[in-house]
């Protein structure tokens, strides 16, 4: 394993069975990209360097690639016309820095579910045969579309067809290519340059070197590998379904053996990084995505919707809640139908209830907003109570501005806070009230508006329209 191993990771098709203008490696599994996972795989290997080839959506397929390894130094070629995967991988060996004699890894970026160690078994046995060439092979009940692998009277791998361009005797043989493929760089370039289109595509394929290599008196090592799974490519949305379903699956049996409840497993949807603490319990229909961190003993109910929050201990989420980037501390209860933007910070015993939005909002501890209010770019202190209807006015139509609300203050129903304004601490605002101007801690503020009636105006107002029913459209 001393030996220098390059690899090229090919990402320049488009996936037409997807039935999609974006890229296909750019199409994603609980929220990340095919090319991300299948990167990650080969990178853990210690190959380097790292060549990823792209074509179709190149500039989109390259800043996907550098932003799920951004530690990692990549380098791109570019294939410019679809000319097949023969054709793509010359262009990647190519692109090797001169002189490079190491060993090249060859594998595709649409096999999300590769595994580095798996990988690196391949390399050790590839080098351990001898073999010139060595490819991985699976054996498949319902091969598809795979290209088969025939074999000669001794055992040995003579060659691969492409299922397009097999018989009906060669389409009934179960084992099939990988895809994945490993040899001397030299020797693969000048086997890469002698490839021909001859075939129903017209296309340059990478199977033939199989042929090629044998006709030059090389030796073929097929690796036999286990694990289809490993290397099951996406073609199509059903095989990005069963990909999805089946990390799923894998996610929410490691949350269930390390204590948390899931009420319903298929019908819930939990990122790879996300951590859970013990005796939560998660309802259905929840998505809680991206680094969110979510402690001991919460209680999720069904229906919400959590990206990258981090929430404490002992809380409770109700039907319909939606918190994306805010923090939620212990002991929490929230909503049901609150949104919690991103910038949200609750220190803990907060109250945040039906129908409340929030938006960079620090809340102290034991501060409540029970429904119906919109409060952003907001710091209010501790113990403080959010009446029904308040709002924070931070938008003059070009800049947000930041409203200060106090430590066990009272904000009556129905009051609005135009920014920038303060409220001291133990001040109360009346329902109603338009606080323009700071108000000093202790003190109530108000806007008197004298109540006025006209007697006898309802029996006046009937008569005007007498004959016509009331309607409630």
């Amino acid at each position: 394993m001393r030996r220098p191993m390059a690899a090229v990771l090919l990402a320049a098709g488009q996936g037409v069975r997807m039935k999609s203008s974006t890229a296909k490696v750019l199409h994603e599994l609980c929220g990340v990209t095919l090319i991300a996972r299948a990167l990650r795989a080969v990178a853990s290997t210690g190959a380097e360097p790292l060549v990823i080839v792209v074509g179709y959506q190149a500039d989109a397929v390259k800043a996907a690639a550098l932003s799920a390894l951004a530690d990692v130094k990549l380098s791109f070629a570019f294939q410019p016309e679809p000319l097949g995967t023969g054709d793509a991988a010359l262009r990647g060996v190519d692109a090797l820095p001169e002189g490079f004699a190491g060993d090249v890894l060859i594998t595709y970026a649409d096999m999300p579910a590769m595994r580095a160690d798996t990988l690196c078994a391949f390399a050790a046995a590839h080098r351990q045969s001898g073999a010139a060439l060595s490819l991985v092979t699976l054996t498949m009940t319902n091969p598809a579309s795979y290209g088969r692998v025939l074999r000669d009277r001794h055992g040995a791998v003579a060659a691969v067809v492409e299922a397009a361009d097999a018989s009906r005797e060669q389409l009934a043989i179960q084992e099939i290519n990988a895809g994945v493929y490993m040899a001397e760089a030299n020797v693969l370039r000048a086997m890469l340059k002698e490839l021909r289109p001859d075939n129903a595509q017209r296309e340059y394929y990478l199977t033939d070197l199989v042929a090629l290599a044998r006709e030059r008196g090389y030796a073929v090592h097929g690796w036999l590998w286990d694990q289809p799974w490993e290397f099951a490519g996406v073609n199509s949305r059903r095989d990005l379904a069963e990909h999805e379903a089946r990390i799923r699956g894998a996610i929410n049996r490691r949350l269930m053996d390390a204590g948390v409840t899931l009420t319903d497993p298929a019908a819930v949807y939990i990122g790879e990084e996300v951590e859970i603490g013990a005796d939560s319990i998660i309802g259905p229909s929840v998505q809680i995505c991206g680094r969110s961190r979510i402690g001991a003993r919460v209680k999720i109910e069904g229906c919400a919707f959590l990206r990258d929050v981090t929430i404490g201990d002992d809380c409770h989420l109700k039907l319909g809640v939606r918190a994306e980037e805010c923090r939620i501390g212990d002991g929490c209860e929230i909503g049901p139908f609150a949104n919690l933007r991103p910038g949200t910070d609750l220190e803990g015993l907060n109250r945040v209830g039906n129908f409340v939005e929030t938006k960079k909002a620090r809340l102290g501890r034991g501060t409540k907003a029970s429904h119906l209010s919109y409060l952003g770019d907001v710091v209010v202190g501790r113990e403080t109570n959010i009446g029904c209807g308040v709002i924070t006015v931070n938008y003059d139509g070009y800049d947000k501005h930041l409203t200060r609300i106090g430590s066990r203050c009272m904000v009556g129903c129905d009051s609005q806070l135009i920014a920038p304004v303060s409220v001291g601490d133990d001040a109360y605002v009346a329902s109603g009230t338009t606080v323009r101007r700071d108000v000093s801690a202790g003190a109530l503020a108000f806007c008197e508006h004298p109540q006025q009636e006209k007697s006898g105006w309802t029996a006046k107002w009937r008569k005007r329209h007498a004959g016509r029913a009331q309607h409630d459209d």
